[in-house]
């Protein structure tokens, strides 16, 4: 089971750089460089994440990709759920028409407390706080240059 996709996790990188970009706005290529993504693909994520409300876009001339807000404001849990859906790590497969027991079924008591624990977790990492990390991890490099 993967908890995080491809395009999520891609997102979420293209999200911290613009983090590192402090409000100034990246074209798709310019951000295909430090993210080694294909255009196209980078597009699609961009695109999906201003769907989302995690960027806004702006065409033309400079135009490019900002974040829609602070980067403290937007939770891990934000960008999965624009590419996934919501967190999820069970869903009972019988539902309450087949299983006499859907309310006290043990398993399904306990996968829910997991899933909860694991939601709180992922609320409470945020694009600010990965970007942080990366700043730290690579030495003191100036926010908004290359990884």
């Amino acid at each position: 089971m993967k908890l995080i996709n491809k395009d999520a996790d891609y997102a979420i990188k293209a999200l911290v750089e613009l983090a590192g970009r402090d409000g100034r706005t990246a074209d798709v290529t310019g951000l295909t460089g430090p993210l080694g993504l294909p255009r196209p693909y980078l597009r699609k994520i961009m695109q999906a994440l201003g769907r989302g409300g995690l960027v806004l876009s702006t065409r033309g001339k400079g135009g490019g990709f900002v974040l829609a807000r602070p980067a403290a404001a937007i939770r891990l849990t934000d960008v999965i759920r624009v590419f996934q859906g919501p967190v999820k790590i069970h869903d009972c497969i019988f539902k309450a028409r087949v299983c006499p027991d859907v309310r006290t079924c043990p398993l399904r008591k306990t996968l829910d407390r997991l899933e909860a624990e694991l939601v709180a977790g992922l609320e409470g990492v945020t694009v600010a706080a990965l970007a942080a990390e990366r700043e730290g991890r690579s030495g003191g490099r100036k926010k908004g240059g290359r990884p």
